[in-house]
């Protein structure tokens, strides 16, 4: 994502080649009339360069801008999704997250454990086991990993732990590592300043959730591509072009009637 200082930087980079191509259209009177017609095409070339390489990637950004600005007037609020290795102190760290400024509520909602091969039948065996659980909402089953939902939110350690006892001792599957799923509840207006202090701490994103992300999802998915942008740009170039070309006749002009007046 394009920080503030960059979008700054390639929009003050797109203005100028305008000025560039506002220029040329100056010098039409010493070119020659004939040399219009390369003037706007050159100025169509200018435009559709300059959109590529400096509008186009601002427009990318525009989503998450208007995600950011959604975010800032919005009472509502973001889930964001962390794994967190099982060996951490979980208690710990739901507490640390919880004190942080804009965070309602921090539970831990399931677990995502690596385990040595699953052969067909053993899968057979831990499906069983899994469906048997009163505390699990809902489960996936691979070759060398399980992953489990809960509906009681507080129980996800104790979960995990049954669980890895249970494969080690029943079916022979050892656990290699595994990472709690742990949900975070955040004011909307607040979602920037919490990632950061994620990020600092090492906690890995697994997604981010919330009406805020539906509005970046949403404008995303419906960006013009980047030729559209480039046929505009390039629009925008010929117009500035064809405004360089006039200017001079215009201020004659504008300069005659003052005069007449």
């Amino acid at each position: 994502m394009m920080d503030l200082i960059s979008g700054i930087i390639y929009l003050i980079l797109f203005i100028i080649i305008m000025v560039f191509a506002f220029s040329m259209g100056i010098l039409s009177p010493y070119v020659g009339r004939r040399e219009i017609i390369s003037i706007i095409a050159i100025g169509f070339v200018l435009g559709a360069i300059g959109g590529y390489f400096f509008i186009y990637p601002m427009y990318q950004d525009s989503p998450y801008v208007l995600g950011n600005l959604q975010g800032l007037f919005t009472m509502e609020s973001e889930i964001i999704n962390l794994n967190i290795p099982s060996t951490s102190n979980i208690s710990d760290v739901t507490e640390k997250i919880l004190n942080q400024n804009g965070v309602n509520s921090v539970s831990t909602n399931g677990f995502e454990l690596t385990t040595s091969s699953i052969n067909n039948e053993t899968k057979t065996y831990i499906d069983s086991y899994l469906k048997n659980d009163s505390q699990i909402e809902r489960y996936s089953i691979g070759t060398n990993n399980i992953s489990v939902d809960l509906k009681n939110d507080a129980s996800s350690t104790a979960t995990l732990g049954s669980l890895v006892t249970w494969l080690s001792n029943t079916v022979g599957v050892s656990s290699e590592f595994a990472f709690v799923h742990i949900k975070v509840n955040v004011n909307a207006n607040q979602v920037l300043d919490i990632k950061e202090y994620l990020r600092d701490n090492h906690y890995t994103i697994v997604s981010v959730e919330g009406p805020v992300q539906d509005t970046i999802h949403y404008f995303y998915d419906h960006l013009a591509p980047d030729y559209v942008v480039m046929c505009i740009t390039g629009i925008i170039g010929v117009l500035v072009a064809i405004a360089g070309i006039y200017v001079e006749p215009l201020t004659k002009f504008v300069r005659a009637f003052r005069r007449g007046g």
